[in-house]
């Protein structure tokens, strides 16, 4: 299924840890209209980078892969609005991330992970964009400060 020009619902859904512990992550209706929501997002954000390809390495995850993978249960994945991805014709990750940040996307948090992905969460409808930015790494998490 095609939800926006760019992107497919498999590219957010697929997973080698919900294929390798046979966990079905299929998103629900409501999860569906906001992977919808993600999919323009993520319109904006290749728009920005250039209209480069870019890679989603995570996107919807349901409970029983989120907790296997560890991740918060607060987690905007769960709720279809979040992905991780790259985008490796434009630049590195450090770069997508600042173009990101410096861009007008309305997006609810930010995150470069240990220099080798983004992670993009984007606001549940009615809610306002916080347009948070953090650095993850080995010393931390961090508010960034260019």
């Amino acid at each position: 299924m095609k939800l926006s020009t760019n992107f497919w619902l498999h590219e957010f859904t697929r997973s080698q840890t919900a294929a390798r512990h046979g966990i079905d992550n299929t998103p629900n209706d409501i999860q569906l209209e906001h992977l919808k929501i993600l999919a323009q997002g993520m319109e904006s954000v290749r728009t920005a980078l250039d209209n480069m390809p870019i890679t989603i390495t995570s996107g919807f995850r349901c409970q029983d892969l989120n907790d296997r993978l560890g991740s918060k249960r607060t987690s905007y994945h769960l709720l279809g609005l979040a992905a991780d991805f790259v985008c490796n014709r434009y630049a590195a990750v450090d770069r997508v991330f600042a173009v990101i940040h410096e861009s007008d996307i309305q997006y609810q948090q930010l995150i470069r992970e240990y220099d080798s992905w983004v992670h993009i969460a984007f606001p549940k409808p009615g809610e306002d964009p916080k347009r948070q930015s953090l650095i993850i790494d080995n010393e931390g998490t961090r508010i960034y400060n260019p």
